[in-house]
């Protein structure tokens, strides 16, 4: 079967097969998790994305649906000869209705937003990759963001959805009544699945009234442990949105990539506090901390001081290829489990001799740490071969489980954490999730590989 042109007679769907023009879909946003080579499939419309799935079914090749391509994880990574279904020309937004929006998996989150708070609405999930990262993607992965605090995770904010199974028919529960007792909840069985039982085409989208005002405060803690102690104080503080935690470290180097001198000490823990409203009660900060440690934003303040947790990814990014990973522990041991992986971390790049630089921040509320490391200047590439990176990823991971927590707080499993599924849910628990998977793709062609099955990545983080 030429499934190559059996992909260009679909009408609204261009294909891509050259390597040059596949590149970008083939490689994580990262840089350090690549698949093989693809083809690339851009449907416009449901019916299209069904005659790709049933044309790739008919084939038995693999189909990995993609949104902005911006996960962390390889989830959207393909194997070699897989088709990359990409889903970000379904990017229209229908009406508001019943307090929820039908939004097509095509459409950023930046989009979204603007929509709804062109009505006076917020969407409620941000998310530093907002302008590439789509609803659909943010539904297979149940993202998270900074503000799950106050509006929950992707899962929370989805009330229905459409997708596209794998032997190309089409589940429509897009509007399902707000009171439905009749069977297993399909939609939310597919959000969290990461594309791997079927391909999410629409997403209806829970909107709230966007917050009339914004505060946002950051108070540089002298330590990691007075941070963690402050947490029950700053959680009373009335309309909090946000809570959130950079290491001083972090907060350092995101000042020098803005060259934007930090207005407060980098020398601890910062924490990043945001109101849906003005400050009524700076006395309560008063017995936190100093005056001189602590930093109040609003209107167009606000963005500026933000900007030293909001942008820290980038400062990252710019510096190297890192291994990044996203973890959480309970709050009650954070500060311990953090000293933990630092040493662990450290070890690792001793025992390698090379110099590792861990840029730590998080989601304090939830005890969400976002790892990050760096190889010293003297690494080729500012870039970890791969067996050490793999070696500082276990580090990591083995003190997260010593301590109780996730090896995923929101971005996922993906094809990188894989291996370590086991371990995290144990032998039953997988089990069941790939009774759950032959259930709905007994093929097992819809992302392959991805969250329970499929091989591990191979050499120079490619994934085989």
């Amino acid at each position: 079967m030429d499934l190559g042109g059996a992909l260009r007679a679909i009408a609204d769907c261009s294909v891509l097969d050259d390597a040059d023009a596949v590149a970008g879909y083939v490689v994580d946003w990262t840089g350090r998790w690549r698949g093989g080579p693809a083809i690339v499939a851009r449907p416009r419309t449901v019916e299209a994305v069904a005659r790709v799935v049933r044309a790739c079914a008919a084939a038995g090749v693999p189909v990995v649906p993609q949104g902005g391509n911006t996960g962390l994880v390889a989830g959207a990574v393909p194997p070699a000869g897989a088709v990359v279904l990409s889903l970000t020309g379904l990017d229209a937004i229908g009406e508001v209705a019943d307090g929820a929006v039908v939004a097509g998996a095509g459409v950023t989150l930046a989009a979204l937003e603007s929509f709804a708070a062109a009505r006076g609405l917020t969407c409620g999930l941000s998310l530093a990759s907002g302008e590439s990262a789509t609803v659909g993607g943010a539904a297979a992965t149940n993202a998270g963001g900074a503000e799950v605090l106050r509006y929950g995770t992707a899962r929370a904010r989805i009330a229905g959805l459409r997708a596209v199974l794998p032997d190309g028919a089409v589940l429509d529960r897009r509007r399902p009544p707000p009171k439905d007792n009749t069977g297993y909840d399909l939609v939310g069985q597919l959000v969290g699945s990461e594309g791997t039982l079927a391909v999410l085409t629409d997403v209806t989208w829970r909107l709230d009234p966007a917050p009339c005002a914004r505060t946002v405060v950051a108070l540089a803690f002298p330590s990691v442990p007075d941070a963690v102690g402050a947490v029950p104080a700053l959680r009373g503080l009335p309309g909090l949105l946000a809570l959130e935690w950079s290491d001083g470290a972090a907060v350092a180097r995101v000042a020098a990539h803005l060259d934007a001198p930090a207005p407060l000490p980098t020398d601890g823990c910062w924490v990043f506090a945001e109101l849906d409203a003005p400050l009524s009660d700076a006395a309560a900060l008063a017995e936190l901390l100093p005056d001189d440690r602590i930093a109040v934003a609003e209107a167009e303040d606000r963005a500026r001081l933000w900007r030293f947790r909001a942008r820290t990814t980038e400062a990252v990014n710019a510096a190297g290829v890192p291994v990044k990973l996203d973890v959480g522990v309970p709050l009650a041991g954070f500060a311990a489990a953090l000293e933990a992986i630092s040493g662990a971390v450290r070890d690792a790049g001793d025992a390698a001799a090379v110099a590792v630089e861990p840029v730590l921040f998080g989601h304090l509320a939830e005890g969400n740490v976002h790892v990050n490391l760096l190889p010293g200047p003297s690494v080729p590439d500012r870039r970890f071969p791969e067996e050490l990176a793999a070696r500082l990823e276990a580090a990591v991971l083995e003190r997260v489980l010593a301590a109780g927590g996730t090896i995923s707080a929101e971005h996922g499993i993906g094809r990188a954490k894989r291996a370590w599924l086991p371990r995290q849910r144990g032998a039953e628990q997988v089990a069941l999730m790939r009774r759950i998977k032959a259930a709905w793709d007994p093929a097992g062609l819809l992302n392959p590989g991805a969250l329970v099955d499929g091989a591990a990545s191979g050499e120079n983080g490619r994934l085989q």
